[in-house]
């Protein structure tokens, strides 16, 4: 909501720019979450694709090694002359020496590799001296027992067996063992084979690679790492598999890692590999946010580019406001300066001519006014109600008759001289003794009219009766308390006069029956119109409004004498009276006659 009443308070020109802005960034904002996400979930795809394929190049040489294993268990199982030497090593101490020489050939120049041979009958030959490594101790291992169920062709695979030769345990302390019973031509085993190799053969597999590589048993316990020092241990120890999400990405250490898995073909093992998330995408994620980079920064140098030509053509929009608002302050003198050939230039061509025309026709009808106001006021001097004249000179005639006395003679003064001030002075400004007098006449002849007669006080300094001020502005403000404030009954009228700088303060107020709040917010509005409104609005009713004095026409005087500089304020509540407020500029000079 808030948000509308914002929009509705923009210009034109701010809403245009704000919506050509939004057509821009909401799009390109969209476009950019859109590539956010496509290519993060690209990066991601490559990445596992990438690490998968590692783990399929580390799988294949895995499988090279034990392949090799079995290829010669094989090679021994069906070796005839190995087999024969075997059948007849127990009585042949000679064919002893030959299988230790073939054990030792089969090995090859491979020194990671040893084969042991133990027999049923309790021999043992081996490629390696019986001083490093008693074999028949393999008889007291867990897994041997397991080689008694096996067929006559299945390999047993034992993993991560400590290093059973002293001498090469210090550099390869962990072996890969392969196992498997020998048959002759008899149903019952011959012998059982047992192929070893140094674990450091699939350790050194890992190197190269940023992924950190665990090969693992069918139990998850580690059976080869970089790190040696994991071997053996649970690889639930090191993390949580199960919290690997279906992205393949798990936290660990507080940071993303990449988890992705293989199994191997014989014994249930597997490959894992896990690596930072970030530094396997670094050179992906490092070219994609220089390329988010130079989108944001050409979107940011075409917006703007945007605004910077959306102000320039909306430039000449935004003066014509302010030359409006300033027009409409009352600065007619403005002009845009907005010219060209398109729509808008012609506009402000167009709204500049309007206001020429304007200021002349204000200029004509200011002239009429004033020329009007003269003469209204003339007409003014020459009749204020002559029916209200008529009636008092009836009444003095009709007392005269009757009785004669000093009061009737000073009524009858009172009213010849309000007449000769009416008539015969012609000067528009008088000095506030004089309008005084004129209220005091005006005042002793409404008393002698009416049945209940009104009470007037004069609270004004010695210092400020001479204080000049336009004639006959008192009178109406007097005649209105009669009319409307004191109607049928008696009442009291207090003028007031001082000076505050160089503004004479002039109180009129009475103790009538007041006005209501409509009626006084009415009369209110009536006096906030300027000068020129007056003078616009006098033009427009052009001889149609009536030359009635009452406050409106009081203000209307003053305001077309003093503009801005006078005021005038009405404070009134029911059964209260009323109190009219003059604000007079003090030492206004206007000594042209009347027309």
């Amino acid at each position: 909501m808030r948000f509308l009443q914002y929009l509705h308070r923009l210009s034109l020109r701010q809403k245009l720019i704000l919506t050509s802005i939004a057509c821009l960034v909401f799009p390109t904002l969209l476009m950019l979450y859109v590539t956010i996400v496509y290519s993060e979930r690209i990066i991601r795809e490559q990445t596992q694709e990438k690490s998968a394929q590692s783990l399929q190049i580390v799988q294949n040489q895995i499988y090279n090694i034990f392949d090799e294993m079995v290829s010669i268990s094989n090679f021994i199982q069906f070796d005839p002359e190995l087999r024969g030497l075997m059948e007849n090593g127990k009585t042949d101490p000679l064919a002893a020496k030959q299988i230790t020489t073939r054990l030792e050939q089969i090995a090859g120049e491979k020194p990671d590799l040893q084969l042991t041979l133990l027999m049923t009958d309790g021999r043992a030959y081996s490629d390696y001296s019986f001083y490093d490594w008693d074999p028949l101790l393999f008889m007291k291992r867990y897994w041997f027992p397991k080689l008694a169920s096996l067929s006559a062709y299945d390999t047993l695979f034992i993993g991560a067996e400590p290093n059973y030769l002293p001498l090469q345990a210090k550099e390869n302390p962990y072996v890969f063992m392969t196992s498997r019973m020998l048959y002759s031509d008899s149903p019952k085993p011959l012998a059982s084979l047992i192929v070893s190799r140094s674990e450091s053969a699939i350790r050194n597999l890992f190197d190269g690679f940023t992924e950190d590589v665990y090969l693992l048993d069918a139990n998850d316990q580690i059976l080869s790492n970089r790190n040696t020092g994991f071997i053996g241990q649970s690889f639930h120890t090191i993390m949580d598999v199960n919290q690997v999400n279906p992205s393949g990405m798990i936290q660990l250490h507080g940071t993303n890692q990449l988890y992705t898995s293989l199994p191997l073909r014989f014994a249930g093992w597997k490959l894992v590999s896990v690596a930072p998330y970030e530094q396997l995408t670094e050179k992906l994620t490092g070219m994609y946010h220089s390329g988010l980079i130079l989108q944001v920064l050409f979107a940011a140098g075409f917006l703007i580019a945007l605004v910077y030509l959306l102000q320039r053509f909306t430039k000449p929009i935004k003066v014509l406001g302010l030359v409006v608002q300033k027009v409409e302050a009352g600065d007619m003198s403005v002009r845009s300066n907005i010219r060209g050939g398109d729509e808008v230039g012609q506009f402000g061509r167009s709204f500049d001519n309007m206001l020429d025309r304007i200021l002349e026709m204000l200029e004509h009808v200011k002239l009429e006014q004033e020329l009007k106001r003269h003469a209204e006021l003339a007409m003014l001097q020459a009749q204020i109600h002559p029916h209200f004249l008529f009636n008092v000179l009836s009444s003095i005639r009709l007392k005269l008759l009757m009785k004669e006395d000093k009061e009737n003679a000073e009524l009858v003064e009172s009213l010849s001289s309000l007449l000769r001030a009416m008539i015969s002075n012609q000067l528009e400004f008088i000095p506030l003794h004089a309008e005084l007098a004129t209220i005091k006449q005006y005042m002793d002849l409404m008393n002698f009219a009416i049945r209940h007669p009104a009470a007037v006080f004069v609270d004004v300094a010695p210092e400020l009766l001479m204080e000049e001020i336009p004639r006959f502005i008192l009178q109406p403000l007097i005649e209105n308390a009669y009319k409307h404030g004191f109607n049928r009954k008696k009442g009291t009228i207090v003028i007031r006069a001082q000076k505050t700088g160089s503004t004479l303060l002039i109180t009129i107020k009475d103790d009538g029956k007041g006005m209501d709040d409509v009626t006084l917010r009415q009369l209110q509005e009536r006096l906030l119109r300027n000068k020129q409104q007056i003078v616009i609005q006098s033009a427009m009713l052009d001889g149609t409004r009536s030359s009635g004095i009452g406050l409106s026409n009081v203000y209307e005087r003053l305001k077309l004498i003093y503009g801005d500089l006078f005021e005038m304020n009405i404070h009134s509540q029911p059964q209260q009276g009323m109190t009219i407020e003059l604000h007079i500029p003090a030492d206004f000079r206007r000594s042209e006659p009347l027309v």
